[in-house]
């Protein structure tokens, strides 16, 4: 059970990752900008994991696993939310660095959460299934933004992305 909910939960972070790719020609045109730009916008997701990868052990290791990944995916919500309401390319790069903060840090104390779940036992086989949980997010991202981009626009594509992550955010806190 512990390793479907955090099978569930990471995928919200690929999914989040991958909602800028997914509608790049529509972000293109509705903030004026180059697909280098574009995919300078990707790149920052990850960018925070070079100063918040090692601390992000640390913070977890102070403050436990749930309210870590809680403020976690507060961290992600936030960036989302932000890219959701502004018209701001400056925005859209806060966001989504904000959002890639929260993201590495989830990403770090999720990983450490499966490895004290399986510890001497099947954890190869359950990091193998909790590592899926990012091809999962990534193609639920590519078959479902697209569509909505193209219907109702970008600020819908962000706030399904925020809506995916409170729901992850309320069935964490829940279940886990």
């Amino acid at each position: 059970f512990a390793l479907a909910v955090l099978f569930i939960i990471r995928l919200t972070m690929a999914f989040q990752f991958q909602s800028v790719a997914a509608v790049a020609p529509l972000l293109g045109d509705t903030f004026s900008v180059s697909l280098a730009d574009i995919g300078w916008l990707i790149g920052l997701y990850f960018a925070p994991g070079v100063a918040l990868a090692l601390p992000g052990g640390a913070i977890g290791k102070r403050f436990g696993d749930k309210p870590t990944v809680i403020a976690s995916l507060f961290l992600m919500l936030t960036g989302e939310l932000a890219m959701a309401l502004s018209p701001s390319w400056p925005v859209q790069i806060a966001g989504r660095l904000v959002s890639g903060a929260g993201g590495v840090m989830f990403n770090v104390q999720m990983t450490k959460m499966v490895a004290d779940w399986f510890a001497g036992q099947e954890i190869a086989t359950a990091m193998a299934i909790f590592v899926n949980s990012w091809p999962a997010g990534i193609a639920l991202s590519l078959v479902s933004l697209p569509p909505i981009a193209t219907a109702f626009g970008i600020e819908a594509v962000y706030l399904t992305v925020a809506a995916s992550i409170s729901l992850g955010l309320v069935f964490f806190a829940a279940a886990y």
